[in-house]
């Protein structure tokens, strides 16, 4: 499936951001630094550009000479934060998954929790998203069964939600359950693992479940 990879202003480290045929980059506000210090062009520019550094205002300037039409400028204030405006601009141009950068860690926690709000909006639309880091992924779970290749080894916890969610099930992983209820005050879904070589899957039946899978770079 291709995608709509932002690269947004919160805490980032360079690393391979693997776009293919298909895929579009979004340098949302800060983000934009981000991606020349890499020196990845980005398909367009989004945000307010209220904490772009310079750096990345040259960049900025320089698309707006050659192309101003892949720089989208917003109003500092709004209701969408960059990111969810970001969203709904990749919604439009036709993208259901959506790997996001720069989306966690740092002193403004309120980013991050909007960026959790951000991937219920995008499930909510129909697509997928992921917040990606150096060494974990965000992701929600919905009424349906995730599956993980038997390669992959690393740290697995996920939280209710909804006040209930039920017919969670997890199997190949240190920790595994049938068809249980998980509820949204009790963080039992904290810290279990997925070992190399098993086939490891988890099911949520009815609800929705954030899934935080971390491994060691």
């Amino acid at each position: 499936m291709k995608k709509c990879i932002l690269v947004c202003a919160g805490d980032f480290e360079p690393m391979d951001l693997r776009k293919e045929d298909g895929d579009c980059i979004i340098a949302v506000d800060n983000g934009l630094t981000y991606l020349t210090q890499m020196g990845v062009l980005p398909d367009y520019c989004l945000g307010d550009f209220d904490s772009l550094l310079p750096e990345g205002r040259r960049v900025l300037e320089e698309i707006r000479r050659e192309d101003p039409s892949r720089i989208v400028t917003l109003p500092v204030a709004k209701d969408d934060t960059d990111t969810m405006a970001a969203v709904r601009f990749g919604l439009k141009l036709g993208y259901l998954r959506f790997d996001l950068y720069g989306t966690l860690g740092g002193a403004r926690i309120a980013h991050t929790l909007a960026n959790l709000q951000v991937l219920n909006f995008i499930k909510n639309n129909g697509g997928q998203g992921y917040l990606m880091d150096t060494n974990q992924m965000l992701f929600l779970i919905r009424n349906e069964t995730r599956e993980f290749h038997e390669g992959f080894a690393g740290r697995f916890s996920m939280f209710a939600v909804e006040p209930k969610i039920t017919g969670v099930t997890i199997h190949g992983m240190k920790y595994e359950i049938e068809d249980v209820v998980l509820t949204n005050d009790f963080p039992i879904g904290c810290s279990n693992e997925i070992e190399a070589g098993k086939r490891a899957s988890v099911t949520v039946g009815n609800g929705t479940a954030l899934v935080v899978v971390g491994w060691d770079n």
